[in-house]
């Protein structure tokens, strides 16, 4: 049997990999609509000057983990952690305690 042939036969449909309750894919995918809603929930709640500098990078831990480029707005967030994280529990509740600012080079764009 050839490479081609081989890789035909492993070849599966997306909604195939989507039927399988407990697989990998819906679980990742699930996970990135959370983060992203996440991250739009955030982005309502701070000021519009500094919300598009600001993405959810994670949660992880019992920690929401932010990034920004710009050094000000990481110091920003940080002294409003605990107006964030209480507002943004009461959609989340028990997702996070923390918050975790990092600062990065560049942002990923929203979806």
């Amino acid at each position: 049997m050839s490479n081609s042939e081989q890789r035909r036969k492993r070849v599966k449909a997306v909604s195939d990999l989507m039927d399988q309750g407990g697989g990998a894919l819906p679980r990742l995918l699930l996970r990135a609509q959370r983060l992203q809603e996440l991250d739009q929930a955030l982005s309502d709640e701070l000021d519009p000057g500094i919300a598009p500098h600001v993405r959810v990078a994670n949660v992880r831990d019992g920690k929401l983990i932010l990034c920004t480029p710009v050094a000000p707005i990481g110091t920003r967030l940080r002294m409003e952690a605990p107006r964030l994280i209480a507002t943004l529990q009461r959609s989340y509740p028990g997702l996070f305690t923390e918050l975790d600012v990092r600062i990065t080079p560049t942002l990923p764009p929203r979806a």
